[in-house]
């Protein structure tokens, strides 16, 4: 529970991207006891969300331009790797699950509430999740689902500077659309693309608020 309520915090802006985490502080913040706090700061630190220093503590993961670059790199291979395989292998199940997933994301698309927001962030991780699941890759997915910490909480903290997933919902929907017609070509296109506006999307509004580590790295 401890676990989850700062992997929460992290990802949901209350602790951001380099500020130091104080065992006391975060405690109270989130209520809860140090010994199991101490036990969740090192699983989260293993998971990339935090970063040991010694002498100083924990601190929120920090990623600058080229980290960023290199893990949507290695999302893109993985992503397009289990899309192929799961444009074949899906099921009327599976199907059924993008539509319902698809339907409640609209639902929160349209609510500018941060509660709202924050669910829709959840949808989205379980829409790819879905997505990708027919694939029948497990360890492809779990290195997937690894890598996807070390960006969430930057693509999170982008849409709160911007308040616009208008243009990421539309996205979701062509990507649900290329499934369920298995539409491969079209589908693997799709999830190239997504990952690939998401990374721009993502450097170019970061840049903009001066929340870049070497924000005058050339793109790639």
């Amino acid at each position: 529970m401890v676990y989850q309520r700062v992997r929460n915090a992290i990802l949901n802006g209350a602790f951001q991207p380099g500020q130091v985490l104080k065992q006391a502080d975060v405690a109270m913040q989130l209520g809860v006891s140090a010994s199991p706090l101490r036990e969740a700061l090192p699983r989260l630190a293993a998971e990339g969300f935090l970063v040991l220093h010694p002498h100083r503590g924990y601190t929120v993961a920090r990623l600058d331009h080229k980290q960023i670059t290199e893990v949507f790199r290695l999302r893109q291979l993985l992503e397009c790797e289990l899309a192929s395989r799961a444009i074949h292998r899906r099921t009327e199940v599976d199907i059924a699950k993008i539509y319902g997933i698809a339907s409640r994301m609209a639902d929160a698309a349209s609510d500018n509430s941060d509660n709202a927001r924050i669910h829709w962030f959840d949808l989205n991780q379980q829409f790819h999740r879905a997505l990708l699941a027919p694939a029948g890759r497990p360890h492809h997915l779990r290195a997937l689902e690894h890598s996807s910490p070390l960006t969430e909480a930057y693509i999170r903290a982008e849409v709160r500077l911007t308040g616009d997933i208008h243009a990421a919902q539309s996205e979701h929907l062509e990507l649900a659309k290329a499934f369920v017609l298995a539409d491969k070509e079209h589908f693997l296109r799709l999830t190239y693309e997504h990952s690939e506006h998401t990374r721009k999307r993502l450097l170019s509004r970061l840049r903009r608020a001066n929340l870049l580590t070497n924000p005058h790295e050339e793109d790639e």
